[in-house]
């Protein structure tokens, strides 16, 4: 039986559509209609944005590519057929950053940081390698500070403008993207993260344009297919 039809007849027994999700089991196939589940979840219950980057290539993501990112499940059902790995574009427009941990160092940078403060265990989190992702709701009426996307030794945010390889995709050099906790929600950010990010709210400007930064090889290292925006 394939994932849909699981899917389908979950939904049939009076499952709603995260519970049906959930149901499946492990060793189906992680697509529905050849979307991989953790991104049709998203996409649904989120309103994340996505769009396919090819598994091969090793170029950076324009920024026209970042944001032709969609919700729309025809569109991301077209691009499944490429079976492409799948880039989150973060920001307002999907209502979520992350804040990229890499390796011992950033967690130790991190434990400096959060002092005793350990909220950030109860919001999504996701691995590839020894690099971990910990998502964020993007907050209401604040703008991201420019240029602050490093914020202290091997930590990095990802906001607007920026994307990130999401599950099931795999990093070009071999690690593969997983959640830690797939059923957390996606919580607010601490203050102390929050403030070190965003100016406060009393300053946001609504007409500055978003900035867009160019992702590099940490966050989505592989090129947008070319042929991704087209049937």
């Amino acid at each position: 039986m394939k994932s849909a039809e699981a899917f389908i007849e979950a939904l049939e027994q009076g499952l709603s559509p995260v519970d049906a999700l959930y149901s499946l089991p492990d060793y189906e196939p992680h697509y529905i209609d050849r979307i991989p589940v953790e991104v049709y979840r998203a996409a649904l219950r989120n309103g994340w944005r996505f769009f396919p980057v090819s598994p091969s290539a090793h170029f950076a993501v324009k920024h026209t590519q970042v944001l032709q990112a969609t919700n729309n499940l025809r569109q991301l059902k077209r691009w499944a057929q490429q079976r492409a790995n799948w880039a989150l574009a973060t920001g307002p427009n999907s209502g979520v950053f992350v804040f990229k941990v890499d390796g011992g160092e950033g967690l130790t940078s991190l434990l400096d940081l959060c002092g005793d403060d350990w909220s950030w265990l109860d919001t999504l989190r996701s691995m590839a390698g020894e690099k971990r992702f910990i998502f964020f709701a993007w907050p209401a009426g604040r703008k991201q500070v420019s240029n602050r996307q490093q914020i202290g030794e091997h930590l990095c945010v990802l906001g607007e403008g920026d994307c990130l390889l999401v599950p099931p995709s795999r990093e070009l050099d071999g690690p593969q993207h997983t959640y830690l906790n797939p059923q957390a929600a996606v919580v607010a950010a601490p203050a102390w993260l929050l403030d070190r990010v965003f100016e406060p709210a009393d300053t946001v400007d609504p007409s500055r344009p978003i900035p867009l930064r160019s992702a590099g090889r940490d966050t989505c290292s592989n090129a947008v297919a070319a042929e991704a925006a087209h049937d």
